[in-house]
């Protein structure tokens, strides 16, 4: 068994290497131009701390930072809870109706950010008054279109989780007395905890980095009250050529994610525990 172990490891070495270089080199060469002053064009000249310390003192970025903190405490919600409760609704749904609304609610995710965003507009226009051109309904508004647009993905996990959960539970619980909520409490959402933190963490994720939503859709307008740390960074990458500037705030914004993570999945652990 050692052998074939080693024999294993042999032949996945070079393809691991491979992988290896080019995810590690990308990370390490960003976390250099951070450090320096590019246009993205020519030498880099070396700026040391220079674009982090003039990040503290950005008033956009913190302006940017809060909106993209607001965006993502109303979406992050509505892509944990509604997929959670289509899928519930979907799974009592018999026939062939099941399928069809599988692949309505799935139908988004397939057709691209273009397509949808082009389609929500359209339905947007249908209202009495536009929310994408309000400072202060544009937030919501970008939220329950990427809620929207994502949820199909969401809903076949809960899908797979409800369906793994064995019928003798909830059997036992209807003995003890148990209605639909005592059900869903004591047997379902147990059941199905890891998909809900898995679910969770990806539309964290997808919320802290949101890009496309607001570039196609409202172009960080109007004025700049959708613009996002993620539209930031292509902002000053594309149209200002301050490469190195970007770089170190997608630095910023990809370890204040972490910390994020690592404190929710901490949260999610002391549930986890007290719910066993």
């Amino acid at each position: 068994m050692g052998s074939k172990s080693g024999l294993g490891l042999l032949l996945a070495m070079p393809s691991t290497l491979v992988v290896a270089a080019f995810a590690l080199l990308p990370v390490g060469a960003s976390l250099l131009i951070s450090f320096t002053d590019w246009r993205g064009l020519g030498q880099p000249a070396w700026a040391g701390l220079a674009n982090y310390w003039a990040l503290l003192e950005d008033a956009r970025f913190h302006r940017y930072l809060r909106q993209t903190l607001v965006y993502a405490a109303l979406a992050v919600p509505l892509g944990v809870v509604l997929p959670l409760a289509i899928a519930l609704a979907l799974r009592n749904l018999a026939g062939p109706w099941n399928l069809i609304f599988r692949v309505v609610f799935y139908l988004p995710v397939v057709t691209g950010v273009v397509a949808t965003a082009l389609l929500f507009q359209a339905l947007i226009g249908l209202f009495p008054f536009n929310p994408l051109a309000r400072p202060e309904t544009v937030l919501p508004t970008l939220a329950a279109f990427s809620a929207w647009q994502g949820m199909g993905g969401a809903i076949l996990l809960y899908l797979a989780g409800l369906a793994r959960i064995p019928r003798e539970l909830y059997e036992a619980a209807a003995l003890d007395g148990a209605g639909p909520w005592q059900s869903f409490r004591f047997v379902t959402l147990p059941q199905i905890l890891p998909i809900v933190s898995l679910v969770l963490v990806l539309s964290t994720i997808a919320a802290i980095q949101v890009f496309e939503v607001v570039l196609f859709v409202t172009r960080g307008g109007p004025g700049d009250a959708s613009t996002t740390v993620a539209l930031y960074i292509y902002t000053n990458a594309f149209r200002y050529f301050r490469s190195g500037y970007a770089t170190a705030l997608a630095w910023v914004l990809a370890l204040g994610l972490f910390l994020l993570i690592l404190l929710q999945r901490r949260l999610e652990r002391r549930v986890y525990d007290a719910e066993v």
